[in-house]
């Protein structure tokens, strides 16, 4: 059920290029390690401009 999910972290995409509603081309990657390190990678398939971002769920809880 939702209301148990935990927030992890937050983070805002820049530096991707502008594009119409529904016409920008990224790729957005998610992984989970055997540490439980959560790993987000965003790239804009045009521009090859990437956002990596770690977030390590341990904190907060």
């Amino acid at each position: 059920v939702a209301r148990d999910n935990h927030l992890l972290g937050r983070f805002l995409l820049r530096g991707f290029s502008p594009a119409p509603r529904g016409m920008s081309l990224l790729e957005v990657t998610f992984y989970v390690d055997a540490d439980g390190i959560l790993s987000v990678f965003a790239l804009d398939r045009v521009t090859g401009s990437a956002n990596p971002v770690a977030v390590d769920a341990r904190k907060g809880r």
